[in-house]
């Protein structure tokens, strides 16, 4: 058995302990013209949130009543409510994902089209500075009214990372889509590094799977699932993926929905391509999932031109040369959906793999989860080789260990007095030898929800001007690398959040940037969003 993991069902936190080998599933020769990389053994726990069967984190407005009335459920926005879909930078923006579960039973996702007027079921619109209107299917014919938790996506804004970002059902690393600095691409762009492209070869085995310099074998693109059926090798694994099949594929359930094939390291599962073809209504039949991503019609600024050769290489090629269209497919940008499945019959956020709905056997980008994450990425794991592997990765590099990014000092939590300097500073360290990375610090006024870059900071320590409002404003610093060499495995890795507390001028804070005054459950774990 190349992985064994253990639920805790009081913390929600799932250990996995893994080997990192396809077993029982085989793997294609390496090296080989186009990889010079050994397989090598990997030995790695990661702890990480469990939240399957949920819908990520539970928000709430001022107000959780609606009243429907027609085609309208109508909920009442405060002014400190309005904060948050209006300004600069709203924490719910247009075309965002939210995601409702109302108190009579009926679960719906909403888009959110801003100001703009909507009659379209499965949209919602700020009718006035104090209503919001969600519009749905059915017609009440008398005003109803109810409770409602709602789900959006400000932690969905996160980056997907570089390397691991979850691992599948027999033990073996799941990457991202992008190859990286790998395989010298134009200045300023990564190549794809999964899929059938031109151009971008990694060696992969007909798994869909390669080692990396340190001869970490993973999965970057859906093909793993041919190797997993080819002669029955998963279904010896253990009795999920055993005991059931549709139609002589035991991936899917025997109502034709996809089974889970791995985790991804933000607690979500990941499905096979197929799931039902409305979300909420498990006897719609199945089909594959759609992406709701496409390639540009234009090169992006900066980017050769599309054609057929490595100087101009053809479009698709390039992680950049995709483009996120709302609606145009049944997938979110993270390439997941809010959804019922075999395993969570009262539903779930999921991510699925993506292929061609005409040729399942043909890959569709971005291939497994999105340019985005519907929570934060844990990387905070080590892989460490049983032995060397040789060889750099095909784009270069110098072989061995994969670095590791720690902090040895994390940024603590200030007090000071209005109107004086608050200081937050990190220590990082590069393992096995130490090297220089870039740092960038991030800022959250919503009580840790949403972070964005604070402009200028790129030092170890930041320093910033304490004023009345900002109390309950926190402070993480990003660090990424190491330059000029090898980037670490867990690269980019985010410190620990420190809270600014300002004494005097200003009590508790601003109720601009409060979320709510009430108690939310965040991961089965009691916290107030007060603004303190």
């Amino acid at each position: 058995m190349a992985a064994t993991a253990s639920y805790n069902q009081a913390t929600k936190v799932i250990t996995v302990e893994s080997d990192g080998l396809p077993a029982p599933v085989s793997f294609g020769t390496f090296p080989n013209d186009n990889n010079p990389n050994t397989v090598v053994e990997q030995d790695f726990d990661h702890d990480f949130l469990y939240r399957g069967g949920t819908f990520g984190i539970a928000r709430t407005f001022d107000s959780n009543g609606y009243t429907h009335d027609g085609f309208v459920r109508r909920v009442t926005i405060s002014v400190n409510d309005l904060t948050l879909f209006t300004g600069g930078n709203p924490s719910i923006a247009e075309n965002d994902n939210i995601m409702v579960v109302f108190s009579d039973g009926l679960k719906q996702k909403f888009v959110f089209k801003s100001t703009t007027f909507t009659s379209i079921d499965g949209e919602c619109w700020l009718s006035s500075d104090t209503t919001l209107d969600f519009i749905v299917e059915e017609q009440a014919t008398t005003p109803v009214s109810g409770t409602y938790e709602y789900y959006d996506q400000r932690n969905g804004r996160v980056s997907t990372p570089l390397g691991n970002i979850g691992i599948a059902g027999n033990g073996v690393a799941i990457f991202n889509p992008s190859a990286g600095a790998g395989l010298n691409p134009p200045s300023g762009f990564s190549w794809v590094a999964a899929g059938d492209l031109p151009f971008v070869n990694s060696g992969e085995d007909s798994c869909g799977g390669h080692p990396e310099q340190g001869g970490q074998y993973h999965y970057h693109d859906p093909h793993f699932l041919d190797c997993w059926k080819s002669g029955g090798s998963i279904a010896s694994y253990n009795d999920y993926y055993g005991a059931t099949q549709f139609n002589g594929d035991n991936i899917r359930h025997p109502d034709g929905h996809s089974k889970i094939i791995g985790i991804a390291f933000d607690g979500f599962p990941i499905y096979g391509p197929y799931g039902y073809s409305t979300p909420f209504d498990n006897l719609s039949g199945t089909r594959t999932m759609r992406t709701s991503y496409a390639v540009r019609d234009s090169e992006v600024a900066g980017r050769p031109d599309y054609g057929s050769t490595t100087d101009n290489p053809p479009a698709g090629t390039l992680m950049e040369d995709y483009e996120y269209i709302e609606g145009t497919g049944d997938l979110d940008s993270h390439n997941g959906r809010f959804a019922i499945t075999p395993e969570y019959q009262d539903g779930t956020y999921a991510y699925f793999l993506t292929v061609d709905e005409n040729n399942v056997d043909n890959t569709k980008f971005p291939y497994i989860i999105g340019l985005t994450t519907r929570e934060t990425i844990d990387t905070t794991f080590t892989v460490e080789p049983v032995q060397q592997g040789g060889g750099g990765d095909p784009g270069g590099g110098d072989g061995g260990v994969v670095p590791i990014l720690s902090f040895t000092l994390q940024p603590a939590s200030v007090s000071v007095n209005a109107g004086q300097t608050a200081t937050f500073s990190v220590q990082k360290l590069v393992s096995p030898e130490d090297g220089p990375v870039s740092f960038q610090w991030y800022k959250s006024t919503d009580g840790g929800f949403a972070f964005s870059a604070v402009t200028g900071a790129t030092t170890n320590t930041l320093a910033v001007t304490a004023l009345p409002y900002m109390t309950g404003y926190k402070y993480r610093c990003r660090i990424i690398g190491p330059i000029g060499g090898t980037t670490a495995s867990n690269s980019p890795l985010d410190s620990q959040a420190a809270t600014l507390t300002v004494l005097g001028g200003g009590g508790s804070g601003s109720t601009a940037n409060r979320f709510d005054s009430t108690s939310s459950t965040l991961d089965s774990t009691l916290q107030t969003y007060d603004g303190t």
